[in-house]
C-alpha cells in the first residue's frame, strides 16, 4: 500500500493539492486561539469542513513514507513527530479545508463534467496501450492510496474549488522588470583568475608540541575528545524470521499450497497485436476495410489508407488482462495470423490482427518447491508469532524478567554494552536497529520498555541497565588523538600563514603569481570564465576558488582553504553581464512565485480570522500516543 501511495503522490490529486498553495503551508501555523479540547472526535473543524482521524492518518503516513525515501527505511513515526511533521500535516490539511470553505462561501461550484475531465486527463489513470482513461487503473490507484471512489471525487472537486480561489489571488502578481534584470546580471557576471595550491611537502614534518601545549589543546577542544553518552542494555527480540528454522511442512501442505498459488507460476499466453482504428461513426468504412483484407489486401496498406502509420498500428505484445477489455475476447479468439471483424469500443471501430502467439506455460511443483516451502514456513511463522507475542507480553506484564520471558517463547536475548544514540546496537545486526536505538534513549536508567514492534514486524523489549554520561576522555587515554589533531591544525595554520603572505606580496608589491608558484614548486592554473556557483570550473577545482574570485578587486589575491589544501587565488578579469540581453524570464518566475506565496499566506491568515477553525489536540494525541507531544 505504501508503494501505491508513493505512486499516487505523483497523481492528479497531488498535483492539484501541492501546486502553488503547497509552498504557503509551511509559513502558516496554528495559533493558540484555534485549539479546542472539546468532546468532538474529529481532528479539526473548519467551518462546515471536517478533518477526520482517518484523513489525518493517511496524510501523515504519506508524509512519513516520503521522508523514508530521504532518510532510509529506519525513519519512523516517532522521529517524524519529533521533527514536527505531524504538526505540519495538520496545518496543511487545515489550509486545504480553509480554502475549500472559502470557495464554498463565495459560491464557487465545480460541475461533475469538470471533475470527470480532470480525472480523465491524468496520465496516471490512462492505459499505456491506448492512451485512454482506464477505470481499472483508476480504481487500483485509489485502492493503493486508501481512498474510496467517493472520497477521491469529492477531494478533487474541493481542490478544484480551492484552485479557483488561489488562481484569482495569484494570477495578477507582477514583478518589476528591472528587478529581475538586476538579479540576472548579478548571477550571470563571470570572472576568471589564476591560482596555485601550496606545496604541502614543506609542511610534512611539523615539530612536536610540548606536553603543556597538548594538554591545553585537549582542554580547549574538549568536545573533540568527549565520549558520547552510552548505555548498557538487555534486549529481547521475537520475529517470524527467527521462527522459520523451527517450522516444518508436510507434503500435503505443499501440494495444497501449490494448487492455491498455481496462477503465480503461470506465464500467460501473449499475443502480438496490430490494429486499424476507425472513428466511432465509421462502422461502414471499417467493414469495407475488413472486406478488402478478406480479399487479400495488405494489412499495412489498408492501415495507411485509414491514416495510420506503423507506430500506431503495431501495439506490441499483450496478455488477456493487459489489453483493452472490449478487445480481449476478439484478440484471444483469433488463430495466429488471424484478422478480426470490426469490433466496437468507446474509442471507435477496431480491426485486430495477431501476427504471432507466445503460448503460456506453468512451472511444475518440483520447479517451485523451494518457493512453496519458504512461503509456507513464512506464513506459519507469522501466524505463530501473534500467539507467542501475546504470551511474551503477558509474562512481561506479570513482572517476569526479560531473560526468563524470552526463554519461554524462544525470543533472542542480547547484552549490549556501550550503545550510542544514532549508532545502532553496538555492532549487532538486529532488524529495526535504528528504531530500537531510538527507544533505548527514550528510557531512564533502570527503566524497561513495553513490548514494542518495529516497522517490519519484529517485537522487542529493552531494559536500560546502566547509563554512562558523556564525559571528556582522560588526556593520557587520547594522547595520540590529541597529537594528531594538534599537528593537523598547526599544519593548516602554517600553510594559511604562508599563503596569506604570498597573497600580500601580490597585493602590496605587485609580485607575479606565476613566479610565486614556481618558487613554491607548485603548478599555476587558470580558472577560465566562471560564475559565482563555480559553473565553468574544471571538475577537480574546489568551488571555493570561484567564491574567492567574486570577493576580490581586479588584480588582487587572497588565500583560500579548500579542505586540507590552501590555495592562493588572484582575480584576472571581470566580465559583466549585459542587462539588456539577459534572459530575465526564469528569475521573473521565481520572484512571481515568491510574491504569490506571500499573497496566499496573507489571505490564509485573513481566512483564519473569518472562518471558525478548531483543532482537537486530544484526538491527535490519542492517535499518536506515546509519541505525540502534549
Amino acid at each position: 500500500m505504501l508503494a501505491g501511495i508513493r505512486t499516487f503522490s505523483k497523481s492528479i490529486f497531488a498535483k492539484i493539492i501541492f501546486g502553488v498553495i503547497a509552498l504557503s503551508f509551511v509559513i502558516w501555523g496554528l495559533n493558540a486561539s484555534m485549539l479546542n479540547l472539546g468532546t468532538s472526535r474529529e481532528v479539526a473543524e473548519i467551518g462546515s469542513q471536517k478533518i477526520t482521524p482517518v484523513e489525518l492518518d493517511r496524510a501523515f503516513q504519506r508524509s512519513v513514507q516520503n521522508m523514508r525515501s530521504m532518510f532510509g527505511p529506519s525513519f519512523n513515526q516517532q522521529q517524524a513527530v519529533q521533527m514536527g511533521l505531524l504538526n505540519n500535516t495538520v496545518q496543511s490539511l487545515v489550509s486545504q479545508k480553509i480554502l475549500r470553505e472559502d470557495a464554498k462561501n463565495i459560491g464557487i461550484g465545480i460541475s461533475d463534467e469538470k471533475v470527470r475531465d480532470q480525472i480523465f486527463e491524468s496520465d496516471n489513470f490512462k492505459d499505456p496501450a491506448t492512451g485512454q482513461f482506464s477505470r481499472d487503473r483508476f480504481m487500483q490507484a485509489l485502492y493503493q492510496a486508501g481512498y474510496t471512489e467517493n472520497e477521491f471525487i469529492n477531494g478533487v472537486r474541493g481542490d478544484l474549488m480551492s484552485h479557483q480561489v488561489v488562481g484569482s489571488l495569484t494570477g495578477a502578481a507582477l514583478v518589476p522588470e528591472i528587478m529581475a534584470q538586476q538579479i540576472v546580471a548579478y548571477r550571470n557576471e563571470q570572472r576568471s583568475g589564476s591560482f596555485f595550491t601550496l606545496n604541502t611537502a614543506e609542511f610534512a614534518d611539523i615539530p612536536a608540541a610540548d606536553d603543556a601545549t597538548l594538554r591545553t589543546y585537549h582542554e580547549d577542544n574538549a568536545a573533540q575528545f568527549t565520549a558520547p553518552e552510552s548505555r548498557d542494555v538487555t534486549l529481547a527480540t521475537l520475529s517470524a524470521a527467527d521462527l522459520i528454522p523451527t517450522i516444518t511442512v508436510t507434503e500435503e501442505e505443499i501440494a495444497e499450497s501449490y494448487a492455491q498459488r498455481e496462477p503465480e507460476f503461470q506465464t500467460p499466453e501473449k499475443r502480438t497485436v496490430e490494429q486499424i482504428l476507425f472513428a466511432p461513426n465509421d462502422e461502414q468504412t471499417a467493414r469495407d476495410a475488413y472486406n478488402r483484407l478478406q480479399e487479400g489486401a495488405d494489412f499495412m496498406a489498408v492501415a495507411a489508407d485509414a491514416g495510420m502509420d506503423e507506430a500506431m498500428v503495431k501495439l506490441g505484445e499483450f496478455t488477456a488482462n493487459d489489453i483493452l477489455p472490449d478487445l480481449s475476447e476478439a484478440t484471444f479468439s483469433l488463430e495466429e495470423g488471424g484478422i478480426s471483424e470490426p469490433v466496437e469500443t468507446a474509442l471507435g471501430w477496431h480491426i485486430i490482427r495477431v501476427p504471432s502467439v507466445t503460448p503460456g506455460s506453468t512451472q511444475s511443483l518440483d520447479e517451485v518447491r523451494d518457493i512453496i516451502v519458504d512461503g509456507l514456513k513464512q506464513f506459519k511463522a507469522e501466524d505463530a508469532i501473534y500467539d507467542l507475542a501475546a504470551t511474551f507480553d503477558e509474562e512481561l506484564g506479570a513482572g517476569t524478567p526479560i531473560e526468563d520471558a524470552a526463554r519461554d517463547v524462544g525470543a533472542k536475548t542480547y547484552k549490549l554494552d556501550g550503545v550510542v544514540a544514532g549508532e545502532g546496537l553496538a555492532g549487532q545486526n538486529v532488524d529495526g536497529a535504528g528504531e530500537i536505538n531510538a527507544k533505548i534513549f527514550e528510557l531512564e536508567n533502570g527503566e524497561e520498555s513495553f513490548l514494542e514492534e518495529t516497522a517490519s514486524g519484529t517485537r522487542y523489549v529493552v531494559r536500560v541497565e546502566n547509563v554512562t554520561p558523556s564525559a571528556l576522555r582522560p588526556f593520557d587515554e587520547v594522547l595520540d588523538d590529541v597529537i594528531a589533531a594538534w599537528t593537523a591544525e598547526e599544519r593548516q595554520r602554517l600553510m594559511m600563514a604562508k599563503a596569506e603572505e604570498l597573497a600580500g606580496n601580490i597585493n602590496d608589491t605587485g609580485a607575479d603569481i606565476a613566479t610565486l608558484a614556481s618558487e613554491d614548486g607548485a603548478e599555476l592554473r587558470e580558472t577560465g570564465m566562471t560564475r559565482r556557483t563555480g559553473r565553468g570550473l574544471a571538475d577537480d577545482v574546489n568551488p571555493a576558488v570561484a567564491a574567492a574570485l567574486f570577493t576580490l578587486e581586479d588584480g588582487k589575491a587572497k588565500a583560500v582553504q579548500t579542505g586540507e589544501n590552501v590555495v592562493v587565488v588572484k582575480l584576472d578579469d571581470i566580465q559583466a553581464a549585459d542587462i539588456n540581453t539577459a534572459d530575465a524570464a526564469p528569475v521573473n518566475d521565481e520572484l512571481k512565485d515568491a510574491l504569490n506565496e506571500d499573497i496566499l499566506a496573507q489571505y490564509l491568515n485573513y481566512l483564519n480570522e473569518e472562518i471558525s477553525v478548531t483543532v482537537n489536540n486530544t484526538v491527535i494525541n490519542e492517535l499518536y500516543q506515546p509519541t505525540a507531544a502534549n
